[in-house]
């Protein structure tokens, strides 16, 4: 007789959409949430997370698209997104690690996490810059002394970087 396993807490099913969304391997996802392949199918269609596309057709897709003639423009709007987008992956990434007690994969996040922070505040600072710039342009006689301040939003991925922080030690504590 088969043993009846409980539902992932809602905690481990956010890691585990993150870590699906962004492509992560669906062995570690199965390591995170407990399951077996065939009860994660049904945990997906149950939950209604969309089929991933296999490997060979993301490569097929890649392959197929044409190289641009033109460079692109700059939308920093989308590229700081896609960041922050990462940035939440990697977050993801780092609790699993945590939670399965992985010094290596801690390490490698913590990493990839600074890597993708500088990249977020440089790409922040350049649209700031941008915006100054484009405001001086139309205002040359503007002093103002903000342009020196970090950017609001780096100052909010901070203290957000470091309540979870806060927590993972207090959960890592009450084990």
């Amino acid at each position: 007789m088969q043993k009846k396993t409980s539902p992932p807490s809602r905690q481990k099913t956010e890691q585990a959409r993150l870590l699906y969304d962004a492509g992560a391997p669906i062995s570690e996802i199965l390591a995170l949430l407990a399951m077996s392949a065939g009860r994660f199918r049904r945990f997906r269609e149950a939950n209604d997370w969309p089929l991933r596309a296999s490997a060979c057709a993301r490569k097929a897709d890649v392959a197929e698209t044409p190289t641009p003639t033109a460079p692109p423009t700059r939308d920093h709007g989308r590229l700081i997104a896609k960041l922050e987008d990462a940035v939440e992956q990697e977050f993801a990434r780092a609790e699993t690690a945590l939670e399965r007690q992985a010094p290596r994969s801690v390490e490698s996040s913590a990493r990839a996490l600074a890597t993708l922070v500088k990249a977020l505040a440089e790409l922040k600072r350049l649209r700031r810059d941008a915006d100054h710039f484009n405001e001086e342009a139309a205002r040359p006689d503007d002093d103002d002394d903000t342009a020196n301040a970090p950017p609001r939003e780096l100052a909010e991925l901070r203290a957000e970087l470091a309540r979870r922080l806060e927590r993972l030690r207090g959960d890592r504590q009450a084990d």
